[in-house]
């Protein structure tokens, strides 16, 4: 979409968002204000055209492109009754200051909403955002002054590990593809070659101009205790929501990039916030676009201006003490529920399979039927598959989501397995797992699994996508060895309807939603060379591998 266009859009959903224009276009000042180190940055302000105090909106961000966007919101905000402050970060459009990512929005967020506190034009105080301008927000969530009422903050939350790694694998459209785009510089390489480049370590220097450190610390740090997580910047950001006081709304798509990292900080607060806050997830990508394709969705969008506008309204100028509750949109059904938790007690269990002379093979209800066998396939890293759908993309932007997938072992390194048809209505609710017994010729390899949903017309469609890595599990696995591994998914909300059928994909790599493991042991992004893996799946009635699903029966 245009940038034009996306700013009509978002025009007309404030204009539809039900809070009425109050005032005469607004008072527009421009401020550099000042932070505890001497550095000015740039603030917008944006006042109604009256006088008195005003319920004031804050933001901070990164994003220069942005400026247009920022000045439409000001304007219709204070038009609405709303004052409007929006902050360049340090190092950012006209701020002063050199741009380092996340390390100077703790003390320059808290000097700016400090200095909002003295305002006599300021009467109370939401803090709002998406993506890096929600992570603003939870950067200073625990330490804000007494105006600041509330914050409603979508697609971002505290454990920036859970954002970048997975297993101790990095999410390269994420974290490659952000930092090509946030260098500090124009980066003009390509950003597929970007993401398959060995060593990942030296591409910023090979390919993009000059060294960025602290991207290489990022890939240096493959597991949650690494220096780029133990920093104090990390440190304090993740330990803002246990400390959080203010009741928050939280919005997340089923197939953002930051869900996991939204549903842990959600699960940090405590139970006094969690009891006036909202959770809610929809059927969206990190962008706040549909995300589930092919199928009719009438409910999956509201009105996200109409949401917030109201939220700050009810709190902000109404008194209000909100309700605490989680909002979930179910996949298929195309229905918003109100749930107590993200998690079903019953379970749906399958038992992989597979028949003689079949080169499919099958999910079994009960383990009796298993066949005890053993599937190989050969897995070249120079060879990868291609992420068709998924829940951790934001580069690839047209392959996020649910998407119909290719057909049933498309690829002799992609191995299938599918159900009979499901005999009644299923919805399910919570994290899929899987356990999957293992081989393989290297001593480090991955495996990834992909869970789908089949229509009765044959469709298959990607419910969620996981991978882990041998040593991840097994840190002193020798090659050759039978070794059984846990996979656990992504809470979903996803309507299996009678008639349809479960399939599951196994393979080793699902690129560039996740970075290709070279089949040797170690980080990932130093390794130079790949080789040629062979992998196993075994399957057998004493071990079996199975598929379980949380269901719910409302």
């Amino acid at each position: 979409m245009a940038f034009e266009n996306y700013l009509d859009a978002i025009l007309t959903n404030i204009n539809n968002s039900g809070v009425p224009v109050t005032h005469e276009q607004p008072v527009f000042e421009e401020k550099a204000l000042a932070t505890r180190d001497g550095v000015h940055l740039a603030t917008d302000i944006f006042r109604p055209a009256a006088t008195g105090a005003f319920p004031t909106i804050v933001q901070r961000g990164c994003y220069a492109e942005q400026d247009p966007l920022n000045k439409l919101i000001g304007r219709e905000f204070a038009k609405r009754g709303f004052a409007y402050v929006f902050q360049f970060c340090r190092g950012i459009g006209r701020s002063e200051g050199t741009w380092e990512p996340k390390v100077n929005e703790r003390n320059d967020g808290k000097d700016l909403v400090d200095w909002l506190q003295t305002q006599d034009w300021v009467a109370s105080m939401g803090y709002y955002g998406s993506s890096y301008l929600a992570m603003t927000g939870w950067a200073i969530a625990d330490i804000v002054p007494s105006k600041m009422k509330t914050m409603f903050l979508s697609n971002y939350g505290v454990h920036d590990y859970l954002e970048n790694y997975h297993a101790g694998i990095l999410k390269p459209d994420i974290t490659t593809a952000w930092a090509m785009d946030n260098a500090g510089w124009k980066v003009d390489a390509d950003y597929l070659t970007s993401a398959q480049y060995r060593p990942a370590m030296t591409a910023d220097v090979d390919l993009w101009g000059g060294e960025l450190p602290w991207y290489r610390d990022v890939l240096q740090s493959t597991t949650e205790d690494g220096h780029y997580w133990s920093s104090v910047t990390s440190q304090n950001l993740r330990q803002a929501a246990a400390n959080i006081k203010l009741p928050l709304f939280i919005s997340e798509g089923w197939y953002d990039h930051h869900l996991e990292n939204a549903l842990a900080t959600y699960e940090d607060l405590p139970a006094a916030v969690k009891a006036h806050s909202v959770l809610q997830i929809g059927g969206w990508n990190h962008f706040g676009q549909p995300a589930i394709f092919d199928r009719e969705t009438p409910n999956l969008l509201g009105n996200d201006f109409r949401t917030m506008l109201q939220w700050f309204k009810d709190i902000l100028i109404d008194g209000q003490v909100p309700t605490g509750k989680i909002l979930s949109y179910e996949i298929n059904a195309d229905t918003w529920h109100e749930q107590t938790s993200l998690t079903s007690e019953n379970q749906l269990t399958f038992y992989l399979s597979q028949r003689a002379n079949d080169v499919n093979g099958q999910l079994e209800p009960t383990v009796q039927a298993v066949r005890d066998t053993t599937v190989s396939y050969t897995y070249d890293p120079q060879n990868p598959v291609v992420s068709v759908g998924g829940e951790v993309l934001l580069k690839t932007a047209n392959q996020i989501g649910s998407r119909v997938q290719p057909q049933p072992h498309d690829r002799d390194d992609v191995i299938s397995f599918i159900s009979e048809p499901l005999t009644q209505t299923q919805h399910l609710l919570g994290a899929i797992s899987l356990t999957l017994n293992v081989a393989t010729d290297v001593d480090d390899t991955a495996f990834v699994a992909k869970v789908m949903g089949v229509d009765a017309a044959g469709r298959a469609f990607n419910i969620r996508t996981t991978m882990t890595t041998v040593t991840t599990q097994q840190p002193d696995y020798q090659a050759g060895t039978a070794t059984q591994l846990t996979l656990k998914m992504l809470p979903i909300d996803w309507q299996l309807a009678a008639g349809s059928r479960l399939r599951l994909d196994i393979t080793s790599s699902d690129f560039p939603q996740y970075q290709i493991h070279s089949n040797f042991r170690g980080n990932q992004s130093a390794q130079a060379k790949t080789r040629v893996a062979q992998q196993q799946l075994i399957l057998s009635q004493n071990t079996p591998s199975t598929l379980t699903l949380p269901v719910t029966h409302d």
